[in-house]
């Protein structure tokens, strides 16, 4: 009867419990993207790292990018402004800058190479993160605004109440310049508080979706 084989360190093979796998594989899939880029994450670096195998991460993700964005967290974040602004500017400029930091510190190049990596289900995956990321910062932050008195009454469209959401994803993905507060700020006076301004103040009522901010 043959004996085990030995391994090297590099190709141990840990058996955990599946939280504490998924654990270890997203932190190792941080690592990875942290030392190496997002080019240079690959199925081999994450399981090496993790102390798993390459069928365990092939089982659970259809592709690099799948495994990437279930690691990364800044999509998966949890709003932690909760006390009252003085307005909805300084209430947005303080979300929006926590936002920012968050993305920029796993790298905007990272997101453009999901985005051109994504498949139709990952593309519905990042849209509900980013959905539920604007759930936590713009939604809330017109709640409080209707409740300051500071905006009208009339209910907000949808595609009003996300415009800056818009507007800092192209300046994200599809500018080269860098993104910044200041430019928050010129998106904030310029045009997306004097879009709600006069959206929450028409008197004509609102066709399709609408936010009703209650």
């Amino acid at each position: 009867m043959s004996k085990p084989k030995n391994r090297s360190p590099d190709e141990t093979v840990v058996r955990r419990r599946d939280d504490v796998l998924m654990s270890a594989i997203r932190d190792a899939t941080r690592a990875e993207l942290a030392e190496r880029g997002y080019s240079g994450v690959t199925f081999e670096g994450v399981a090496r790292r993790a102390q798993t195998s390459k069928p365990v991460l092939y089982r659970r993700y259809p592709s690099r990018a799948h495994m990437v964005v279930d690691a990364l967290p800044a999509l998966r974040w949890q709003a932690s402004q909760t006390t009252a602004a003085r307005s909805l500017r300084d209430d947005l400029s303080a979300l929006l800058s926590d936002a920012l930091d968050r993305f920029h510190s796993i790298g905007i190049d990272t997101y453009r190479r999901l985005i051109a990596d994504a498949d139709d289900e990952l593309l519905d995956t990042l849209d509900a993160q980013l959905t539920q990321l604007a759930n936590q910062t713009i939604y809330s932050a017109l709640s409080r605004a209707r409740d300051r008195g500071e905006i009208g009454p009339s209910d907000i469209p949808d595609r009003a109440a996300t415009a800056i959401a818009v507007l800092l994803r192209n300046e994200l993905f599809f500018t080269r310049k860098p993104v910044d507060q200041q430019i928050v700020i010129d998106i904030l006076d310029n045009v997306y508080l004097p879009l709600i301004e006069a959206v929450s103040h028409r008197s004509d009522g609102q066709r399709g979706a609408t936010i009703p901010l209650s």
